[in-house]
Formats: C-alpha cells, structure tokens, sequence
C-alpha cells in the first residue's frame, strides 16, 4: 500500500501524526463507479465508516458527516482520520490538496479552502442537511459539494495531499466557476531572486479581484510563501513545457510568465486571446542558453516588463525591436515587521560588509575577495566580511574558502540565513557589496535599503542606474577590485558617513521597491493590458 503512493504523498505521510478518531462516525458517498475509492477505503486507519451510494435513507442519527466525492478518487490511508479530526476540531467544511495523473505527477496546494472547486470534501451533518434543503437534487453529489462551498460558516483546508485523481489537472480544479482568473507561470519556486519577487504580485493581483493560480517546479523554498499570500500552487517538474501552461493559462482573464525562461509559453500564448505579462528579471548571461526559443515577433496580447534597465538591455541584445516597460519588484518594510531578531556574532565591534548571493562566476565573488585582499592591512583589521551563499562555482567557492582561511578573524563564510536571519544581517551591518559581473535588481541590496543601509555595487548592477553616489550609495566600474577596494577603504574609515545615509536609502526603497510604488505600476500594467482583451 505504502508504495503505490505519490512521492509527495509518501514524504508527506512520514510526517503526519495519529489521531484517535474512532468516536466520530462518516458516511462515504460516491457514485457505483468508484473502483479506485472502494479499494482505498480498505486500509483507511479511521474504521468507523459506511459506503453508501445515496443518501436517503442511510442518515441516521450516528452520522456526524459525510464524505462527499463527485468522481473515482484514491485515497492516503489517513484521509479519513484527517477529515473526521477536521469535524472534530469544529470545522463544517473540509477539503485537501491532491496529487493528479499517472504517479502523482502533478500537486496542487490550496491555499484556502474554498478557491477551488473542490471534487471531494467532509461536510458536517449539519451543514449537509441544510444543502439537501436547498438543493434541486437532493441526491446530486456535485450539487451539494457546490452549495456546501457556499453555505458553509467554519471552513478548513488540511496542508496534506490526501487525494489521488488518476486524470490530469484541469482549471476547473484550480479555479472556482466565477470570478475573475490570473496564472502565474514560474520556472522555479526556489529562495532565488526572481520567485520571491514574484509573490509581490500575488496580493496586488487578489486585491484587483482575481483568483491567482501559480505553476511551477517542486518547491524549492519559496511555495508556502505564494500559498500564505493567497495563491494556489501547481507543481510539476516539466512545467516549462509548453502543454503544461497552456490549458491553464487559455482559461485564465490574465498570465504572468515569469523570467526569460517561460519563453516558449509566452511563444504558444503569443496571438491568443488571453493577455501575457512576461516579467524579466534576467541577466546577459542566461540568454545564449535560450535565445533561441525566444519569439521573433510578439502578439498584441503580450507585454515584456523588466525589473529594470539591465535586464531590459539584456533582451535587447537578442531582440532589440521588443518594446520593454520598467516594472520593479516590490518587497514588504521587513524592517517594520515582528520578526526573531538574533545576533549573527559577525560585527565583532567592527563595521561589517555582507554579500548574499549563489557563488556563480557572474556573481564576482573573486572581485570582492580580491578588493578585501588590497585594503592596507591595518583598514582590513577594522571591518568585517561576510560571505553568504551556496556554492554553484568551484571557483568562486575557492576564492571565498582561501580567503577566510588566511584572514579568520574578519572574514566569514555562512551556506545558508533563514529569512529572519537576513533580516538580522540587514539590521546589523554597516553595508552591501555586489561585486557582480551581470545582475539585472540584486534582491539583497534592495533589503539593505529597507533598513537604510547603502550599498556600493558593480555599474553591471540594475541598482547602480537609480544610486546618487554618495548620497545612497557607491559604483564601481570595469569591474575593477581596485575601484572597490578604494570605495571599501573610504566606507571602513567613515562607517559614520554611511550610517548618515540612512534616511536616503528608505527613500530609493519607497520611491522604487516599497509594495506601494510596485502596486501601482502592476496595477496600471494589468488595467492597460485587460483593456485591450
């Protein structure tokens, strides 16, 4: 039984707890073809339960709620337990995430319980006798699954995949039946830049009245943050191929194609009649891997957004005839927020300079070491250095390694901060180098801002283009580690000049990332190209 699971089922199962719900008693309702759920039902570790295939006459007193399915469904062998828990904690109403097509390849995380049309859910007795009350039918499961979604008063969505649909994932199980829809196409939900910008959207989005669905690869970090900001998620390893997006997407009043690498979607959606932001965030160095799959001509229903003009000029270079429109992510004042503020131990009574970002080559985490490595020794001795991130480049990697080796006291290296550490790190440093060779709007030096903290950054930089030097922050050039290292001696010697600049660095964020500024130019972007629709 535990093998012909999903593996998301079965990682998801080595966490779930037992509950003793014994006491409470279900009816399952399904129609006569139902092979896949009658089979399911025999190793359920709730047992107090009945199959029936209507309900009159099998409500009797017992019965505290029924499990209603539309369709042939399998379920985990907790999914009784789960549901019946759901009615004994209170809840009237109760639905799950599900695992689609053939092994489960397909997931989808609700967010709430009722944004999608739910095709299986617990409804209490209570609940369940006013729906039959009000249904033309008082026997049609469909029926009485839609006006249970619309009824009900405590509603609850369990976190886990308990279902199992044979079929593949359609809209109708995303979307509700009414309302406005907006498909959100990412080619990774990692921790990475582009993906947490995007969850920006989502609330602008929702607050203009759609329901928001967000396709993707397996959660890499980043999916919980869309689902708590009220989206629901599709996970799918292929999802950059193009049959994967475009029933999603030809259902939808408005997309999203996130990053340059969503271009053969944006090509497939090209000239149809739903309306496409694609959003780039990308740098010249990803382009030779895929300018080939990127569109000669767009149709009038596709818009390119860039995070900025770096990013701009990088599509330029490929197809200098496209027409790109700025649209700069926005990110929440962290700084005004609650979160568990710790002591990185890093400042060790010095000033401190930190760079967050992958080791990648295009990142120029050798240029920074270089700079530290050209700095008097008696300036090096009064700051210290951080290094924070995954290494993706031996070489990059080595430069940091050898470098924390020969200076111990100064110089540190961490793989990894939780997001409440970054917040700390922001918090407790004096400023942000971004030594990269190629990067459109680091996310990094954007949350330095928030806490007023500048940055001094490589001209190759989306930032460098909106910094008053010396006002909010520094430029280099020629990605020279000369240049840096002169504007790192000129920062350590004055860290009181560069805590002066604090009230300019929150007006570039307010001005240029706060959630107000994006708000109001996606907000114009989506009106404009709906307009046209």
């Amino acid at each position: 039984m535990y093998n012909n699971y999903t593996p998301l089922q079965q990682r998801q199962l080595a966490l779930q707890e037992y509950s003793n719900t014994q006491s409470t008693y279900l009816l399952v309702c399904a129609s006569a073809r139902s092979t896949a759920l009658k089979a399911t039902l025999t190793d359920q570790l709730h047992r107090k339960f009945r199959l029936v295939e209507r309900l009159g006459g099998e409500l009797t007193a017992s019965v505290d709620g029924v499990l209603l399915a539309a369709e042939d469904v399998e379920l985990m062998s907790t999914a009784l337990m789960y549901f019946a828990k759901a009615l004994q904690d209170g809840a009237d109403y109760a639905v799950c995430n599900a695992v689609f097509g053939f092994g489960g390849a397909t997931a989808l995380y609700q967010s709430q319980p009722l944004q999608a049309q739910n095709r299986c859910a617990v409804v209490s007795r209570t609940l369940l006798e006013r729906c039959r009350a009000a249904a033309h039918d008082p026997e049609n499961v469909p029926e009485l699954l839609a006006l249970a979604a619309q009824l009900c008063t405590k509603p609850t969505l369990i976190p886990q995949a308990l279902l199992h649909y044979e079929r593949g994932i359609c809209a109708e199980d995303a979307f509700s039946a009414h309302g406005k829809r907006a498909f959100i196409m990412s080619h990774v939900l990692d921790m990475t830049g582009a993906p947490i910008v995007l969850v920006s959207a989502v609330p602008v989005l929702r607050s203009m009245g759609y329901e928001v669905l967000v396709l993707g690869p397996s959660d890499g970090g980043s999916l919980h943050l869309f689902l708590d900001a009220g989206a629901s998620v599709i996970t799918r390893s292929s999802c950059r191929n193009v049959s994967d997006a475009w029933g999603m997407a030809l259902c939808a009043d408005f997309v999203i194609a996130n990053t340059v690498v969503m271009a053969r979607a944006v090509r497939a959606l090209s000239g149809t009649a739903v309306p496409v932001l694609w959003w780039l965030h990308d740098a010249f160095a990803g382009y030779p891997h895929i300018a080939h799959q990127i569109p000669t001509q767009l149709g009038e229903n596709v818009r390119v957004y860039s995070v900025g003009s770096h990013a701009a000029n990088a599509m330029r270079a490929v197809r200098p005839e496209f027409e790109i429109r700025p649209l700069i992510y926005g990110l929440p004042d962290y700084a005004a927020e609650n979160f568990v503020r710790t002591d990185l131990g890093y400042n060790r009574g010095r000033p401190l300079f930190a760079t967050v970002g992958s080791f990648e080559r295009r990142k120029g985490h050798d240029i920074f070491c270089k700079a530290i490595r050209l700095l008097p020794p008696e300036v090096r001795e009064k700051a210290s250095f951080l290094f924070v991130g995954q290494a993706a480049d031996k070489e990059m990697m080595d430069s940091v390694r050898t470098l924390t080796a020969d200076y111990p006291e100064n110089v540190y290296y961490c793989k990894r901060l939780t997001r409440d550490e970054i917040k700390s790190l922001m918090e407790q440093c004096t400023g942000l180098v971004c030594a990269s060779r190629d990067d459109p709007m680091p996310t990094f030096v954007t949350e330095g801002l928030i806490f007023g903290k500048p940055s001094i950054v490589s001209e190759h930089t989306g930032t460098a283009g909106l910094i008053s030097e010396g006002r909010n922050g520094f430029v280099y050039h020629n990605d020279d580690p000369q240049q840096l290292a002169v504007l790192l001696e000129h920062a350590i010697e004055r860290p009181e000049e560069l805590a002066s600049m604090r009230t300019e660095c929150r007006k570039m964020y307010e001005q240029y990332y706060s959630k107000e500024a994006f708000e109001q130019t996606l907000r114009t972007a989506v009106e404009d190209l709906t307009a046209k629709k």
